[in-house]
């Protein structure tokens, strides 16, 4: 627990140091590392901006994203390290896309969306989409089958 404590610490100091600091989905790294930029912390939540192209492992069947930023608790994220990839994710495959429409929506795995913006429609405000989720579920089985499949 007071690593847990520790890594959300070094967090709040680099995004409070700087505009904009490079955050990590805990449990993942180096290859398979889900990092995002950290825009802003408040409420417990930071408000963490992801490559658009993670947007295809959340929702298969949605037009591409110019734009996708969550909100995701503090205790989820830690600092990136020397070796995580900072590349955007390939595109699923059709088998891949089939895995994540059948995947269950828990409530534990929900991470708001903040911020997404769909190429060819009008921006969207911030904090538009109060009721969707995006599952971090997806997210892990996205950074493990990149890792696995390059």
């Amino acid at each position: 627990m007071a690593a847990l404590a520790e890594r959300v610490s070094v967090a709040k100091a680099s995004v409070a140091a700087s505009a904009v600091a490079n955050l990590r989905l805990v449990g993942t790294k180096g290859a398979s590392a889900a990092v995002g930029q950290a825009l802003e912390i408040k409420d417990g939540n930071v408000v963490w901006k992801l490559h658009p192209a993670y947007g295809a492992w959340f929702w298969p069947l949605m037009h591409k994203l110019t734009e996708l930023v969550l909100t995701v608790p503090q205790a989820q994220l830690e600092p990136v390290q020397a070796g995580d990839s900072i590349e955007p994710p390939r595109a699923p495959s059709e088998v891949e896309k089939d895995k994540v429409l059948k995947m269950p929506e828990l409530v534990k795995d929900e991470l708001r969306v903040y911020k997404l913006v769909i190429k060819g429609k009008t921006p969207s405000v911030s904090k538009a989409f109060p009721k969707r989720t995006a599952n971090l579920s997806a997210l892990r089985y996205c950074c493990k089958r990149v890792a696995d499949h390059p």
